[in-house]
């Protein structure tokens, strides 16, 4: 999420003039574009209920959906692209879920995500640098990397790990823009999903995958045969 109210931004904390962030999300939807077409990805988009013609279709539309925001509410904004699309898919991922328990798994790994999130950003309060002293690796990675790290081993499945992880971003820049505009600092307009980091939650969600995959969680349910309508989670 970002926030503006120059130079402040990520969730409220401010952001070093003169160091622009690098667009994580649209160059992230251009790589996944390129493995996707050349058919890398047809295994784990099989796995989640994906053919590859609906997941080039599907990114084509976060990457020009990237520069839209919807305004939810006075100075609360959610991108299209990042934000929106990526709910939506997880939303539809719901369906892949086999079992009683991955929608449960989904919920609660997106419940963790959001509460270590809403704990870190006490770290950096409004009017302080996101960058964290460790080769200037700024907050928002951070962020990304907690939630895909949570959804992934909370969820369990792929369906429920990226639904978790993306769930989790967004609810967290939920409780940012409840916190903050509740704090004060009405000059602050909150972004979901957009602004400099361009997507921590589809940066999470798409992390959420990777993990799940490398390390093959839910290897055991895959070797069982699963009934012909529904994919493999």
């Amino acid at each position: 999420m970002d926030v503006e109210s120059p130079p402040v931004t990520a969730g409220g904390r401010a952001h070093r003039e003169g160091r622009p962030m690098m667009p994580v999300g649209p160059i992230l939807i251009l790589l996944l574009l390129v493995l996707a077409a050349t058919g890398f990805l047809t295994g784990p988009l099989r796995r989640i209920g994906l053919s590859g013609r609906a997941a080039l279709l599907l990114l084509a539309a976060m990457l020009l959906g990237s520069a839209l925001e919807l305004r939810l509410a006075p100075r609360l904004t959610l991108n299209v692209g990042s934000g929106l699309l990526p709910a939506l898919l997880s939303l539809y991922l719901l369906r892949t879920m086999r079992r009683w328990w991955e929608p449960l798994a989904a919920v609660g790994g997106a419940a963790n995500a959001a509460a270590s999130l809403a704990l870190i950003s006490l770290y950096f309060p409004p009017g302080l640098p996101t960058e964290l002293n460790l080769f200037y690796l700024d907050a928002q990675y951070l962020y990304a990397a907690v939630a895909g790290t949570l959804g992934s081993v909370i969820g369990h499945t792929r369906p429920a790990s990226f639904a978790a992880a993306v769930w989790g971003s967004l609810a967290a820049d939920v409780y940012h823009y409840l916190h903050y505009s509740g704090a004060g600092h009405g000059d602050i307009v909150h972004r979901m999903g957009g602004g400099g980091f361009h997507g921590t939650a589809l940066v999470a969600g798409v992390l959420a995958l990777t993990l799940s995959e490398l390390l093959q969680v839910g290897a055991p349910e895959r070797r069982a045969a699963a009934p012909p309508h529904l994919p493999t989670s």
